[in-house]
């Protein structure tokens, strides 16, 4: 009877809890530093961000990025930091405003244009290539193409 309890309890622990205990957190991207930025409240309140995002504490790192944004409207940096905030919280269209402002600052920074956290925006710079093909030839599954997936549409 013990040795059936105990496989209950383990099968409990893995259904239940241990799922989370097996995923990790997901990884942060490195904040940017405000070296160049003016005034020097921008500096201190992003310093402040990273420490607070750094240490997973997000909405705090929002508010002191949102507070380096507001008091210099034109560091990129901040942007990128209040970005990669939002992105994290889960507000992705907030967080797209933010990096595509940190780009636009910032044409020469190749951390912000090369970040992952930005590619999923695309390029504000660049625009949308048409594709040549039908929608139905794009993806297989596709509009009409779901008959060939088994779907039997």
């Amino acid at each position: 009877m013990m040795r059936i309890t105990q496989s209950a309890f383990a099968c409990l622990f893995l259904t239940l809890g241990g799922c989370s205990y097996f995923h990790a957190a997901p990884a942060l991207r490195p904040a940017l530093p405000t070296n160049g930025c003016k005034p020097t409240a921008v500096v201190d309140s992003n310093k402040a961000g990273i420490a607070r995002y750094n240490e997973r504490r997000m909405e705090a790192a929002k508010e002191k990025f949102l507070a380096a944004v507001e008091q210099g409207p034109k560091c990129a940096e901040a942007h990128y930091n209040l970005g990669l905030v939002l992105n994290y919280m889960g507000a992705k269209d907030e967080a797209r405003e933010h990096f595509i402002e940190a780009a636009n600052l910032a044409p020469g920074n190749q951390v912000i244009w090369d970040s992952p956290a930005l590619h999923p925006y695309g390029e504000p710079q660049k625009e949308k290539k048409a594709s040549s093909k039908p929608a139905t030839e794009q993806a297989p599954g596709a509009f009409g193409n779901r008959s060939r997936m088994g779907g039997g549409y």
